[in-house]
């Protein structure tokens, strides 16, 4: 049987963390950054059948460099934690009030930076609030 997965979820004033802690084994301090490499896995390489529906979900090395650039582009992060031979912690920060969390677009050139100086931004996925929603309600 594999050890159990334990999840956080602490919502503070200003961040909602999320740390998954696993037991299964860790990962040496030498590999973490290669671990946000595109196309680097340490799960074993997926078997696409032959006229199968199902697709594998781990392998292929896009997971954790896709998360965490998701999280980054609502100005949070994730940020993993291992000790060799135990286990490891994934922490996720997300900005706790939606007004904060906005997507800030990359800018390639000179001529569109203009635009991006605004201060006046959307919020294009909750309602906008000044304080963290009460979820003990």
């Amino acid at each position: 049987s594999l050890p159990p997965i334990e999840v956080n979820l602490v919502l503070g004033k200003e961040d909602l963390t999320i740390k998954i802690s696993d037991r299964g084994g860790g990962v040496p301090l030498r590999k973490i950054e290669r671990l946000f490499s595109y196309m680097y896995s340490t799960a074993p390489t997926p078997v696409m059948e032959d006229n199968s529906r199902n697709a594998p979900l781990a392998g292929f090395g896009y997971g954790l460099p896709i998360s965490r650039l998701y999280a980054k582009y609502f100005q949070g992060d994730l940020k993993l934690y291992s000790t060799e031979g135990y286990g490891t912690d994934a922490v996720i920060y997300l900005k706790a009030l939606s007004s904060e969390s906005v997507e800030r677009l990359p800018v390639f050139n000179k001529s569109v930076w203009k635009h991006y100086q605004t201060s006046t931004e959307a919020d294009d996925w909750c309602v906008p609030s000044r304080e963290p929603k009460n979820l003990a309600r």
